[in-house]
């Protein structure tokens, strides 16, 4: 059947509004028309976040497809400048004038939100939906859950790598058959409930048959159990009064020790009272001796502090008085000292005025010397700058003439270099291009090598999935027989439990055993002998007759006989006797023979009815279990019977999964040896891939290797024509220019005599002018200074340094006086804080003995007052059971009690009624209203049990039909992709091929789908081959073939092109050209080639503010040579 694609008339994406959604924080809105439109824009500006709006809106679920950590990383975080969001909303309006999804609407508006909380939801026309409508509704439309139509980043090679059964999944996607798989899957689940409701049904049933013929013979024993339940009654409530009776009793003894221990625990306390406010005293005492040392330690540091002060200003004021007495001995030669001053000051003004006369006249010398220097000067600078241009000129031309021959002798070397470059280029070109054929050769010998393993492998994952498939069948029908055998032991097991079973447990080793196990009776006589022991068939056979005295007050129900007694000798002749077909261990012969001593065996009831009128004192039982008796009819229980029939379905059950597991132990085997030898063929596989991968890549690397190699060549060549070229011209060059001949260059003059000698005078008798002056200043300053000194100053300086020491000194001694009492102080503090401590020591010593001794009379009385309230407790339970359990006030109960009325006595007596009550065996009072209540219930669950088994008929057919139509999508969607694959192949690659192949031809419902493509003249199929670009293609041909067979409204592709080169970008761009025609084609793109197809364009930029916005411009075709060419061309509609 072939799919023709609906135009995009028909149903197309018509809008698309994006709020607070990534880096589009303002509301965004996007018209898209049909044909196709390119999103552009730089790195990081929002354009994959387009994308990832419209998957997110579709019901993408992966955070990680969306590029983030989890689904609220969706909404706009905010930017230095703006704050984030607290939600995030995209809608899509799709065009749906055709009615292509079977909705009442011309325009389908689909809506997701979420908010920061978490929340989020849904909306289609407004209303709120949920996932699955969005989904289901948009899978009538060819949009599936998987969003194969959404082609992002890096998809291509996800495509080629994914395994077999992924790729399967585009096609159905595509085909619509997700909704078909999940109504299976929602079925088969219902399927596996209905079959373990099916199979407890079953259970129950057949335990309801089981139950309902024993309750008619439970109600005739009912009577006598009400009489025994009766009495049990009044012994319980007596036993009870008894037990509270002595409990107060006990109480009442144990009185007066809980009252003694009371009174020591109190003068303990009042002890430890006292010790605690010595205690306290102590530590105040200690803590005030503590806080005095603290004091004068602050104190002793504070005077030290003050010592050391008054120490150092003593110091000082010493200094200061011999500074003083030093001033005062040097006036003495202060008026000699100005004196000398004065006298140099002249001398030194005099050697200036000598020295100033003399500078001038050097000074007129110099200058008339340096002017006639400076002429000379000149003139031999002129004849040096002739004679320097006439020798450049001549240099020149020699220099030019030496760079042409050195030039011609290096490109001579440059050539011959260039040439042994391109020799040995020719040679790796040789050779690389050998060894590429080897290489080929090479995978083409691996790939026919790895293909048997391939196949046999193959082969051994069929053989595996089919006894994979048995193991589980097998498997499944041991856990049922398992389970069943289960059931069937834990019935057995509780009918098995009786009170003698449960007492021969606890007393092992101290009876013989039960008397049923004691006894054997021959073949289809069991039933007579269970209806003849009756209740005794579960008694405990004892030896010693003391020993079970001993144990009979633990009886719990249970019936303890005791071995006496021999066998007693047939009576009537003609009759016959039970005893007679009976054998019995040592042990029981004697009970055995007391017990069915009047035992006789009779053909039929009637029979057994007539002997017992006749011999009123013996009793007659029939094979098949029903005892006639004196004032008795006793049958045999049905429990028994039910017990023989789960033994023998257990024999059958064991015998069974012995088969099941002999079946299952050669299968694993064989599983094991599969996996085992799957896992070697995988590994060789896989090192052949791994080989084959390695070649192609060398491969690969040997084509981009060559292609350098050949560039490398041709720009070789092209350098040793531009060194010819350039040989030539310097030849010629060369040619003009003649040797340099001598020529006559103009007498040099000699050089002129600088007036240095002047120049030197000159600049020595400025700096001693200089001198003289800096020095005639400095006499004037000391004189100025010794002529100021006062020497009656200096003398009352002196006599107040002697005062400052005096008073200094004075202050020392004082401070070192405070330092040695606050010392003397200290001493004492650590002393008292000592001799309190050590009080304190003992003081704590003290109550920490009286602490352990109210310690031990705590537990001592806490002891005392667990016993009183476990006794009260007692008394509380005895009291609160007499009133609840029995409706007595425990004073009744009391005053009704005798003096021989004791706890063991009652419980003897109680122990009797008991065990009579365990001889009537298990006994039903409600039997008849159970019996209505069981057969109701029977009938109700055999309708739900035909109800179950009709819906899971239904399921069954379900399942099958969906199966059907699952294979039959399948296969014709699988058909069509196939054919379009084939068909994209061959026009993206010239001359080459490819196909998709089934991985299991035989299982449509699981197969994979394999990728073989072998572009132009290379002969190979494996995707791993392919360079890069070729990948891409191959990956785009895939996808668009299943595009072309089964279309859907849009298409969107981010990015998809950036590995294809001119040639396939062509390729590439003609495909989606021609698929533009018939569907809408959304690309996001940095290729100029791509957008000048667009029909629209939308330019993606980021604001300063680090948000998205868009702008839309609509293009036209326009004639140029690149339409001529076959490629589209567009020009902006203003």
């Amino acid at each position: 059947m072939n799919h023709t694609p609906v135009s995009i008339r028909a149903m197309f994406l018509r809008q698309i509004q994006i709020r607070g959604f990534k880096s589009f924080a303002d509301k965004t809105v996007l018209e898209f028309v049909p044909g196709v439109s390119v999103i552009v824009g730089p790195n990081g500006s929002g354009k994959s976040n387009l994308v990832d709006a419209i998957s997110w809106a579709l019901g993408e679920q992966g955070p990680r497809a969306l590029r983030g950590g989890q689904m609220a990383d969706v909404i706009f975080a905010g930017t230095p400048s703006r704050p984030a969001l607290g939600m995030a909303e995209v809608k899509l309006v799709i065009d749906n004038t055709a009615g292509k999804i079977p909705v009442p609407m011309s325009e389908i508006e689909i809506a997701r939100t979420i908010f920061r909380s978490g929340d989020s939801e849904y909306r289609v026309g407004g209303q709120v939906v949920r996932l699955m409508d969005v989904q289901e509704l948009l899978s009538e439309s060819g949009i599936g859950r998987a969003l194969h139509t959404v082609v992002g980043q890096g998809q291509l090679e996800e495509v080629l790598l994914s395994r077999p059964e992924d790729r399967r999944k585009y096609i159905e996607e595509a085909a619509g058959i997700a909704k078909h798989r999940r109504r299976k899957e929602r079925a088969e689940r219902k399927l596996g409930g209905l079959d373990h409701d099916l199979l407890r049904l079953s259970d129950v049933l057949a335990e309801l048959r089981r139950q309902l013929k024993p309750l008619q013979q439970q109600a005739e024993m009912a009577k006598r159990h009400e009489t025994l339940t009766a009495e049990a009654d009044r012994l319980a409530r007596t036993l009870a009064a008894a037990r509270l009776r002595a409990l107060v009793r006990e109480q009442e003894r144990r009185r007066d020790g809980w009252d003694h221990g009371l009174i020591e625990r109190s003068q303990a306390r009042q002890r430890l009272d006292a010790l605690d406010e010595q205690v306290l005293a102590g530590a105040d005492a200690r803590a005030a001796a503590t806080r005095r040392l603290t004091e004068s330690e602050q104190a002793l540091r504070a005077t030290t502090y003050d010592r050391d002060g008054a120490q150092q200003r003593y110091r000082e004021a010493v200094d200061r008085e011999a500074a003083a007495r030093s001033k005062l001995a040097s006036e003495a030669t202060r008026t000699a000292r100005l004196d000398a001053v004065t006298q140099e000051i002249v001398r030194i003004e005099r050697l200036l005025a000598e020295t100033v006369a003399e500078l001038e006249t050097q000074e007129a010398a110099l200058a008339a010397a340096e002017a006639t220097y400076r002429q000379q000067e000149d003139h031999r600078r002129e004849v040096e700058d002739l004679r320097r241009r006439i020798g450049e000129e001549a240099a020149g031309r020699r220099a030019e003439r030496e760079a042409l021959e050195r030039s011609l002798a290096s490109a001579e070397r440059e050539r011959e270099r260039l040439a042994g470059d391109l020799a040995s280029v020719q040679q790796r070109v040789a050779t690389i291009e050998a060894e590429r054929d080897t290489v080929e050769r090479d995978i083409e010998q691996m790939d026919g090598q790895s293909s048997p393993l391939a196949e046999r492998r193959d082969r051994l994952e069929d053989e595996r999935r089919t006894l994979a498939a048995k193991v589980q069948e097998l498997e499944e029908a041991r856990r049922g027989m398992q389970a069943r055998k289960d059931l069937l032991d834990a019935r057995r097991t509780d009918i098995e439990e009786t009170p003698g079973s449960r007492f021969l447990r606890e007393h092992k080793g101290r009876a013989v055993g039960l008397l049923k196990d004691l006894v054997r009776i021959e073949s289809g006589l069991e039933r007579a002998l269970v209806a003849a022991l009756g209740s005794l068939a579960d008694a405990v056979v004892y030896e010693d007759g003391a020993l079970a005295l001993q144990d009979a007050h633990e009886g719990g129900g249970a019936i303890l006989a005791i071995a006496a007694g021999g066998p007693v000798p047939l009576g009537r002749s003609g009759d016959r006797r039970l005893l007679s077909v009976v054998h019995a261990e040592p042990a029981a012969r004697g009970i055995v023979s007391t017990v069915l001593r009047d035992v006789y065996l009779t053909d039929t009831v009637d029979d057994a009815v007539a002997m017992q009128r006749e011999h009123g004192q013996s009793s007659f039982v029939t094979p098949d279990g029903m005892l006639i008796g004196p004032a008795v009819i006793h049958t045999a229980m049905e429990a028994d019977a039910r017990l023989r029939e789960i033994r023998a379905e257990l024999q059958v059950l064991a015998h069974d999964l012995s088969a099941t597991e002999q079946q299952l132990r050669p299968r694993r085997d064989r599983l094991g040896e599969i996996g085992e030898e799957i896992a070697f063929l995988r590994e060789q596989v896989d090192a052949a891939d791994a080989d084959i991968t390695w070649a192609a890549e060398r491969l690969t690397s040997f084509e981009r290797d060559l292609g350098g190699l050949r560039t490398e060549e041709e720009l070789l060549r092209h350098r040793i024509a531009a060194v010819e070229e350039g040989e030539a011209a310097w030849r010629a060059r060369l040619s003009t220019i003649a040797p340099s001949s001598a020529e006559d260059l103009p007498e040099l003059p000699p050089l002129p005599q600088s007036p240095i000698q002047v120049r030197v005078a000159v600049e020595t008798l400025r700096r001693d002018r200089a001198h003289h002056d800096h020095r005639v200043a400095e006499l004037r300053a000391e004189r100025d200074a010794l002529a100021a000194q006062d020497p009656h100053a200096i003398g009352q300086a002196l006599a107040e340094a002697e005062a400052s020491r005096s008073e200094a000194e004075a202050a020392a001694r004082a401070a070192e006086a405070a330092c040695a009492a606050a010392a003397e102080n200290r001493d004492a503090a650590a002393i008292q804080e000592r001799e309190a401590a050590e009080a304190e020591a003992r003081v704590n010593r003290s109550w920490r003995e009286a602490s352990t001794e109210l310690d031990r009379l705590r537990e001592k009385y806490e002891e005392d007052d667990r016993s009183r309230g476990d006794i009260e407790r007692r008394i509380a339970d005895a009291e609160r059971m007499l009133r609840e359990g029995f409706a007595m006030e425990p004073s009744d109960a009391l005053a009704g009690l005798g003096d021989d009325d004791t706890v063991e006595g009652i419980g003897k007596r109680q122990g009797l009624v008991q065990r009579r009550l365990g001889l009537l065996g298990r006994v039903n009072l409600l039997a008849v209203g159970e019996l209505g209540a069981m057969q109701e219930r029977h009938d109700f669950m055999q309708r739900e049990l035909d109800d179950i088994r009709a819906a899971r008929r239904d399921l069954l057919e379900l399942i099958a039909r969906v199966d059907r139509e699952i294979t039959e999508t399948f296969t014709t969607a699988y058909r069509d992709v196939a054919m379009e694959f084939e068909r994209l192949v061959a026009e993206l690659f010239p001359g080459g091929e490819g196909r998709l192949v089934l991985t299991d031809p035989a299982s449509p419902l699981e197969s994979g789908i394999e990728i073989e493509a072998s572009p132009g003249r290379k002969r190979v199929k494996r995707i791993s081959l392919l360079s890069g670009g070729e990948r891409s293609l191959t990956a785009l041909a895939f996808l668009f073939a299943i595009f072309t067979a089964r279309p859907s409204p849009f298409y969107l592709m981010d990015e998809v092109e950036p590995a294809l080169d001119d040639v396939n970008l062509h390729r590439f761009l003609r495909l989606v050209d021609g698929f533009a025609k018939d569907a809408q084609v959304l690309i996001v793109t940095h290729q100029k080639r791509t957008m000048e197809i667009a029909g629209m364009l939308y330019g993606i930029s980021l604001n300063n503010d680090g948000t998205t916005k868009v702008v839309a411009q609509r293009m036209e075709p326009a004639p140029t040579e690149a339409s001529a060419a076959g490629m589209p061309q567009a020009q902006p509609v203003r």
